[in-house]
């Protein structure tokens, strides 16, 4: 026990803010548990598939109910929608915490991926309202992955490799954002779904059923491959008296799952900036594809589904090249803590200025406009479809989500990396729910 308080201590020091200049020893780096890492990757991709295989065609979708010609009011629905996944995820995150401390990370990733796969082929077929948020709260209540990963991670792992092993989450979630290129295959790929019945009926399934089928990958991978990291299962599954015998310290943490009780102060800090900032990105990434895809004169910019999903393809690619290669740069200068303390702040202009790009762009087109003919329909066309002017809107989206990302990296690891860190064993699957 006093081993592990120690080791304990030494990991929170990366990220205690204490004005004095920090002591990190120099100790030989861990070789990371690549084969293990690697299944828990398979399983962390399914999770951003199912959540974002839905935006580049959720406002299309909606538009197909018919629910109403005011563009505005199927912008609501769509917040609907995209937000009962995480309500009903939010509902229920503890509980799948305190299940995987008492049974097992493995049990619930698996029962986790079962859940993506059945709930996702049924948003596919949706043809209501109703259908399509019953689906995605199904989802939400049987998602307990990121949780129970988290956990699995930092038991496999000590504080030497740590902050590397955790970079697996932002690299994964920017891999499953790639994608979205499946919507309407009968109108987008005649050739081979022109004559399909089905996927005329249902236009939207065939993305759904393609990220059904990697949590159906995911889980058989993990079935036959993933093994097991919560020490309370490992000493239910062995003797009492070879797990004395492999590590007597901890043989008394081992016996017992924690409660809320348990939960530290210091995890319960972390936990709060955690929430505070996962609130108003989830909220920033269930508006991004409505303002993207609504028409321009409801306040959007009107582009397509295809459009939209090469946009989250390529912003899926700097997520990974934020997570792979910037975020491990800064943290060798750099304590978590300051790090995410910077990315709180970056964030702030990237919310206050990503609105007003479009206010911005009508606002010089009537400063352009004076030098244009009034009276040539043509000149006018000219103004508001200038290069220089798209061009410029463009640069200034991509730099403002390019931001987003590095500090979306930076956060979410920092944050996970300290709830970790902050938390003995027998409690991490209910500080990470």
């Amino acid at each position: 026990m006093e081993e592990e308080e120690e080791a304990r201590t030494i990991s929170t020091s990366k990220f205690k803010d204490d004005g004095e200049e920090q002591e990190v020893e120099k100790e030989k780096i861990t070789p990371l548990p690549k084969l293990q890492l690697f299944i828990i990757s398979i399983v962390l991709v399914c999770e951003p598939l199912t959540f974002a295989v839905l935006l580049p065609f959720i406002y299309f979708m909606l538009k197909d109910f018919h629910l109403s010609d005011d563009e505005k009011q199927i912008g609501s629905y769509a917040g609907w929608i995209t937000s009962m996944f995480f309500v009903a995820q939010f509902c229920t995150a503890i509980i799948w915490g305190k299940i995987s401390d008492r049974y097992g990370r493995r049990t619930v990733l698996l029962t986790g991926l079962l859940g993506n796969a059945i709930s996702s082929c049924l948003f596919g077929m949706s043809k209501s309202l109703s259908w399509a948020i019953a689906s995605r709260t199904l989802c939400g209540i049987m998602n307990g992955n990121a949780g129970a990963a988290r956990s699995m991670v930092n038991e496999i792992t000590d504080k030497t490799n740590k902050a590397k092993a955790f970079s697996l989450f932002g690299f994964c979630w920017g891999l499953g954002m790639i994608g979205g290129y499946l919507v309407k295959p009968a109108e987008h790929f005649p050739i081979i779904f022109g004559n399909s019945e089905f996927f005329k009926a249902y236009p939207y399934s065939l993305p759904c059923f393609a990220a059904s089928t990697a949590s159906i990958f995911g889980f058989s991978i993990g079935y036959f491959f993933l093994k097991e990291s919560n020490p309370i299962v490992i000493a239910k599954n062995h003797s009492i008296e070879r797990q004395q015998n492999l590590n007597p310290d901890k043989s008394t943490t081992t016996e017992k799952a924690g409660s809320l009780r348990d939960v530290p102060s210091t995890s319960i800090i972390v936990i709060s900036g955690y929430f505070v900032y996962a609130i108003h990105s989830m909220v920033f990434d269930e508006v991004l594809p409505l303002y993207f895809t609504a028409p321009k004169y409801a306040g959007g910019l009107g582009i397509s589904t295809q459009e939209f999903a090469e946009i989250l393809s390529f912003f899926g690619l700097v997520q990974i090249v934020s997570q792979v290669v910037i975020y491990p740069r800064l943290t060798r200068h750099f304590d978590i803590l300051s790090v995410t303390r910077w990315a709180f702040v970056l964030i702030v202009p990237v919310y206050v200025l990503f609105p007003e790009l479009t206010s911005i762009q009508n606002w010089s087109l009537k400063i352009i406009s004076p030098f244009l003919n009034f009276g040539s329909a043509i000149s006018r066309g000219v103004a508001e479809n200038s290069g220089g002017n798209t061009l410029t809107l463009a640069i200034g989206y991509v730099i403002l989500l390019s931001i987003r990302c590095v500090t979306t990296a930076s956060t979410f690891t920092g944050f996970n990396l300290m709830v970790n860190m902050s938390a003995p064993s027998e409690i991490l699957g209910i500080v990470n729910g």
